[in-house]
């Protein structure tokens, strides 16, 4: 792998204009790079027993791209996680992976490696590969996002809509070095069979249309998600919103079905979710208001999920849970500090007892992008206080440093 990188890196970081190739030589000089440097220190306190958790890391992502050639290019990035004198007391958050001794262990993987097409305003992408879909994406909230296997195919050939489908059979998580087929990936999650001996593929449809009404800007979107044996899930969001002299008006609805299906191989599984957010912006200030309703089971989301509250920590989605919530943000450029932003986030997640336990969260987040001569750095700082009624409590601190780079074709 180190030598693959050193023979491929230098070439990398080369910087040319053109947008596409006239021969093969050309593909691969006048690529596009782009990169992702992040250090993150994670913490997360329990005031019971359970041992904290920690991570402090630093690493990153480098992609490179060729230039398209008759329409055809390629595509690979390179992930690495390197621990940076984690506390050896803690154990391992999730962001690095752990030794055979529970201890700390950096780690690195090839991220994406793909061939794409571009024909007839279509994108044809085959193998490893970044996809954002809403329950289905790179969820990137630690050092490495989420990465896929499969093939992906996404059409704009008519104006103001999006038609996209994916056949997807790997997974990798935060952590993972190497791709887990989905059907493993099921069999992890709570409820899942122990072990599935077919690998078992996700399929899924998705349009997301973008009305031209000049009245309230308006974007619908449907997703279809189906794999054998286990479930099928559908899912339909809308997003309004509307400028006044001063002001923005805003609101989210959306639902969600899950059904399992075949051989029932992560459970029975039949339920929903109905959500809503909504909201005003004015004056620097976004406030928003949530509210969601999951049916007689709980939501299964082993990839990353888009359900109607999710916080630092917690996510709206046990069986029969209600929960509600209120955002409130700033942007301090308002004020004549240009890229400072903050936000308080409070949610209460309410369930029956014979399901589980009442829970609350309240997040606390700021954030700067520089601009200038350091444009590219930013620095977070995240903290969220976790209630549980009738259980242990717990607080989780993050903190990030990162610089995001591009240059070559876009």
């Amino acid at each position: 792998m180190k030598r693959i990188l050193t023979a491929l890196i230098p070439a990398m970081l080369l910087t040319f204009t053109a947008f596409a190739a006239d021969n093969v030589k050309d593909m691969f000089t006048q690529g596009s790079v782009r990169g992702d440097i992040r250090f993150l220190d994670f913490t997360r306190d329990f005031e019971g027993s359970t041992s904290t958790r920690g991570d402090m890391a630093v690493g990153g992502l480098l992609y490179y791209k060729t230039a398209p050639l008759k329409g055809i290019s390629f595509g690979t990035a390179f992930g690495t996680v390197n621990d940076v004198d984690s506390n050896d007391h803690h154990t391992v958050y999730g962001t690095l992976q752990k030794d055979d001794n529970g201890d700390h262990q950096s780690f690195s993987r090839m991220q994406e490696y793909y061939i794409q097409g571009e024909y007839f305003d279509t994108v044809v992408k085959y193998g490893a590969q970044e996809i954002r879909t809403p329950f289905m994406e790179v969820h990137d909230l630690r050092m490495l996002p989420r990465t896929y296997k499969g093939l992906s195919v996404i059409n704009n050939s008519v104006d103001n809509l999006t038609l996209s489908a994916y056949y997807i059979t790997d997974s990798m998580g935060w952590s993972d070095d190497h791709f887990i087929s989905l059907s493993e990936a099921v069999a992890n999650e709570p409820g899942g069979a122990s072990t599935i001996d077919d690998e078992k593929a996700m399929i899924i449809l998705g349009a997301s249309y973008n009305v031209p009404v000049e009245a309230v800007k308006t974007n619908v979107q449907g997703w279809y998600y189906t794999m054998d044996d286990v479930y099928n899930q559908t899912f339909f969001k809308v997003a309004l919103s509307k400028d006044f002299n001063g002001f923005t008006l805003y609101a989210k609805p959306s639902v969600l079905w899950q059904k399992s299906q075949g051989d029932e191989l992560n459970g029975d599984l039949d339920t929903h979710q109905y959500g809503i957010s909504g909201g005003i912006k004015t004056l620097g200030f976004d406030v928003t208001a949530f509210y969601a309703k999951t049916g007689d089971d709980g939501i299964v989301a082993p990839w990353g999920d888009e359900k109607a509250i999710i916080q630092q920590i917690l996510a709206a989605g046990r069986a029969e849970e209600k929960a509600k919530a209120l955002k409130v943000g700033y942007d301090f450029g308002k004020l004549g500090v240009k890229g400072l932003s903050a936000y308080v986030f409070y949610a209460d997640y309410d369930v029956p007892s014979s399901t589980g336990q009442d829970m609350s969260e309240m997040d606390y987040s700021v954030q700067y992008a520089f601009s200038g001569a350091l444009d590219g750095f930013g620095v977070r700082a995240r903290y969220a206080d976790i209630k549980v009624d009738g259980g242990e409590d717990y607080n989780d601190t993050r903190y990030y440093v990162t610089y995001k780079f591009a240059f070559g074709n876009k």
